[in-house]
């Protein structure tokens, strides 16, 4: 006789009713109508099971591939940004935090907002915050390439009218050579370092409170493209406090200036390793995936075979040279390290399968699954058959498209924005591809992704309808294709033997029409066991 389960949910409607019976935080029964599920309660129900009886429609968790936790984390202890819609709410915003922190230090912003929400549609200036917080160092940060700093902030940085530009990043001046203000990527990771420690606990405060956010909007396991160390020291305290309430894995991020500093890729490794940071350490919820690489910029800078639409002049940037990325993969694949490589723009995923090719040809193979493209957002056909060649997987976001239309539309031009992530054509070909949010760069909710990636609707209108694909379709890059990836038992499925991962909506994410499926969000949901009911969804 089966022991019985710990738990049992049961989702119904008018027209269904479905049960799952979960015992050591795995499905041991599933049901899918009456008869079935009046059985699984005869066979799996004992005094001590919990049972929860629920209105709705069953459905796996979501698995999202690019999810930004760690950064997303520290946002709940900057300055709130994501609602700002003008430079004197920034400003005041700043100021009042200003008073409440000690003068001297430091006072650093969320970056989930962006310039193009506001009424100016442009960034804060160095003087501007000076007037704000004339006594403190400010950093306005603006997703992960880009950040504003006050004069008190840029001189402690160096960073000044003589001191040159990087050659990885920007530094934004006016016409006597000034740093206005803005710093961005190489720039701004070279002035990283200087940012004061964020006590543990705050952090692991942030990831408790994000990973329940998480969970109230169906994501159930975040592949993070961007730890610090640091962070992975909190997150690992996290996980054993039980405060992590999402299944992570986590890739330590590696720009070119950190790896430049340790002498070689093959050095920084080492340096990862003496500090006991392997690949796979960790356990099912909480897992060292790998090493994050950047070889373009983003919205602003990332490379392109076109010059932009707003800077005629500008084709984007390289971050890294052929011989370093190429290096930098060869390091990762020979002593067995997963790597993603954040490639956005054309020239930029050119760069990258380049380098892949070059290692290859040199008989250095990777594994299924070990080198992946990250975003990969405007790949034409021949690059889609390039990476299958190489069997390089690809994670791209939608969310990211639709959550910065008007910047990419503006930048980019709308043909190429339009053109952004091809899911239509990269599943024909047969690509290994997955499906994330880019969150907090681009918003949360995946039921948005999945509407977004079936109708290609945005808030300009339909951009690049032939590119859609099917809400069958949307629905496995979010799970199954994301638990292909990451492995370890994960099935994005709720079958016997997987991990109890799953929600409960009021509506059918499979069947349910567009309009009712637009803000739909789970009331229950369920994690290698543990329970967490919902009302609504916490942005």
């Amino acid at each position: 006789m089966n022991a019985p389960a710990e738990l049992i949910v049961e989702a119904h409607t008018d027209t269904s009713r479905a049960a799952v019976a979960v015992r050591d935080g795995r499905i041991v029964a599933v049901a899918a109508d009456a008869v079935g599920v009046d059985a699984l309660h005869g066979t799996w129900r004992g005094d001590s099971t919990s049972v929860l009886p629920q209105h709705g429609v069953l459905a796996p968790l979501f698995i999202d591939t690019h999810n930004h936790l760690a950064l997303a984390s520290r946002n709940v202890l900057g300055v709130p940004m994501h609602d700002v819609r003008t430079i004197d709410e920034i400003l005041d915003r700043i100021r009042e935090r200003a008073a409440h922190t000690p003068a001297g230090s430091w006072v650093i912003t969320a970056a989930d907002w962006h310039e193009m929400q506001l009424q100016e549609r442009r960034f804060p200036t160095a003087i501007e915050l000076d007037e704000a917080a004339p006594d403190h160092l400010v950093l306005v940060q603006r997703g992960g390439h880009n950040a504003v700093l006050n004069n008190a902030a840029l001189a402690a940085a160096g960073v000044t009218a003589t001191s040159g530009d990087v050659a990885d990043g920007y530094v934004a001046r006016a016409d006597d050579g000034t740093p206005t203000g803005l710093l961005q990527d190489g720039a701004l990771t070279a002035m990283q370092s200087m940012l004061p420690e964020v006590p543990q606990e705050d952090l692991i405060k942030g990831i408790e409170a994000t990973s329940r956010t998480y969970r109230a909007a169906g994501v159930g396991v975040v592949r993070d493209p961007a730890v610090s160390v640091e962070e992975w020291g909190a997150l690992q305290r996290a996980r054993a406090e039980n405060r992590l309430h999402v299944r992570a894995f986590s890739m330590i991020f590696s720009p070119s200036p950190l790896i430049a500093a340790a002498g070689s890729m093959d050095a920084y490794l080492d340096g990862l390793e003496a500090k006991g940071i392997h690949p796979d350490n960790g356990d099912d919820l909480l897992r060292l995936w790998g090493i994050k690489l950047v070889v373009d910029g983003g919205v602003e800078a990332a490379a392109l075979r076109e010059p932009y639409a707003d800077r005629p002049d500008f084709t984007g940037t390289l971050l890294m040279t052929p011989d370093a990325l190429t290096d930098a993969l060869r390091a990762c694949v020979t002593r067995g390290w997963p790597v993603g490589t954040h490639a956005c723009g054309d020239v930029g995923v050119d760069a990258f399968l380049d380098a892949v090719q070059r290692n290859v040809d040199r008989g250095i193979q990777h594994e299924h699954g070990q080198v992946v493209m990250e975003h990969g957002a405007l790949m034409d056909a021949d690059q889609i058959a390039r990476a299958i060649a190489l069997d390089v997987h690809i994670t791209a976001q939608e969310a990211l498209r639709d959550g910065l239309i008007a910047p990419f539309v503006e930048a980019w031009g709308q043909q190429r924005a339009s053109a952004m992530f091809p899911w239509r054509e990269l599943l024909d070909a047969g690509a290994s591809v997955s499906a994330g949010t880019d969150h907090p760069i681009g918003p949360l909710d995946p039921i948005t992704g999945v509407l977004g990636m079936t109708t290609r609707r945005t808030t300009l209108g339909v951009l690049g309808a032939e590119h859609a694909c099917t809400r069958d379709e949307a629905l496995e890059l979010y799970t199954r294709a994301g638990a292909a990836l990451l492995g370890h038992d994960l099935t994005g499925t709720i079958t016997v033997g997987a991990p109890a991962d799953f929600a409960v909506y009021a509506v059918d994410l499979r069947h349910a029409p567009d309009e009712a499926l637009a803000g739909a969000h789970p009331t229950l949901s369920v994690l290698a066991g543990e329970v967490l009911h919902h009302q609504e969804v916490s942005r």
